[in-house]
């Protein structure tokens, strides 16, 4: 088992975690450019006709990824939702400090409650609400034999490219996506789209700029052409600034985020001495802190052993069992709640 230190983050400055810092940066880029509250995806991604039974979906939800359920029209992408019967999805919740791990979470979930292989595991997440404590989640679980056969099915049924597909989820009427598919043609089009848009209004700023310090060529423009080009320049900023109030949005959580960090306790670091002091035929299912005071719950051969275990550790006292221990007859081992004062963690 590593120590603590080892465990530790190796971009430090001054004890400052800085690859917790730069993960939140990534996640704020990736939330203006991906999440549905900046609103560019509605603005620039293209089309999708949806295929597959639609009927319970939220077509207000389907609207804020581009996806049409119009089997008329004239698309270029298509994606596919999958039914329900080859579906797993469930309700996840987690602290708001959370969201930079989010995505080894997620794989640890899906992994955790996935019924399939791993390597033949697909999963896919999407954030339902987020609010000042929390994240809601949807994972949706599904295995790739299956969800490969179905996109075989739909290709037969109406001549789809399957390679080319993406593949949703519905829970609730609220879609998931499924990486790994053919949502890749789709992206590159939408940063395309919005980086040809951003090349255009830099351009067009730059024009301006040269007008406004040029004499000689604002002078040749009339009041009502500069009224027009104005108005052009707010209609197509808009986006621009859209974009600059969520990178100030997420300073201000990473603002926050340092602050509540400051006095935090080190769970990570207590999750390695627990571990590290925990045998082979014991396992937790539960840990909990309050202040300075750890409740572990489990099982384990002999429960008594354990606890002697973590009494006689030096970063640990008052090793107390609040109720008796039981046997569970399904593993055969002891059932134990232990609670404990935490001392001091070895730097």
């Amino acid at each position: 088992m590593a120590s603590a230190g080892e465990s530790a983050s190796q971009w430090s400055l001054f004890g400052l975690d800085l690859e917790r810092y730069f993960r939140s940066i990534v996640l704020g880029v990736h939330q203006l450019f991906w999440g549905s509250e900046s609103g560019l995806q509605k603005l620039f991604l293209p089309q999708s006709r949806l295929l597959g039974e639609t009927q319970s979906l939220d077509m207000k939800d389907a609207e804020n990824f581009c996806l049409s359920i119009d089997s008329s029209a004239n698309l270029d992408s298509t994606s596919v939702l999958l039914p329900g019967s080859v579906v797993l999805t469930k309700r996840i919740e987690l602290p708001l400090i959370a969201e930079p791990d989010l995505e080894s979470i997620v794989r640890f979930e899906a992994e955790l409650n996935s019924p399939f292989p791993v390597e033949d595991t697909r999963c896919g997440y999407r954030i339902l609400v987020r609010d000042e404590l929390q994240l809601t989640l949807i994972l949706a679980i599904a295995s790739r034999q299956a969800i490969e056969s179905h996109l075989d099915a739909m290709r037969a049924e109406v001549r789809i490219d399957a390679r080319l597909s993406e593949v949703w989820a519905s829970h609730e009427g609220k879609l998931v996506q499924f990486a790994g598919f053919g949502e890749a043609k789709r992206k590159t089009d939408y940063l395309s789209k919005v980086s040809r848009s951003a090349i255009k209004i830099g351009l067009f700023s730059m024009a301006m700029a040269v007008i406004v310090w040029w004499p000689e060529g604002a002078l040749s423009i009339k009041q009502q052409q500069l009224q027009e080009l104005l108005a052009e320049t707010e209609m197509r900023a808009g986006t621009a600034t859209a974009a600059r109030n969520s990178l100030l949005d997420m300073e201000d959580r990473l603002t926050a985020a340092s602050a509540f960090y400051a006095d935090r306790l080190l769970y990570d670091r207590w999750l390695d001495h627990v571990a590290a002091l925990t045998p082979d035929s014991a396992y937790l299912t539960s840990m909990s802190f309050d202040k300075d005071r750890l409740t572990i719950s489990g099982q384990a051969a002999n429960a008594a052993e354990l606890q002697t275990t973590l009494a006689n550790a030096e970063i640990l006292s008052e090793v107390t069992a609040p109720s008796a221990f039981t046997r569970d007859r399904r593993t055969d081992k002891e059932r134990f709640t232990l609670t404990m004062q935490l001392v001091t963690v070895q730097q």
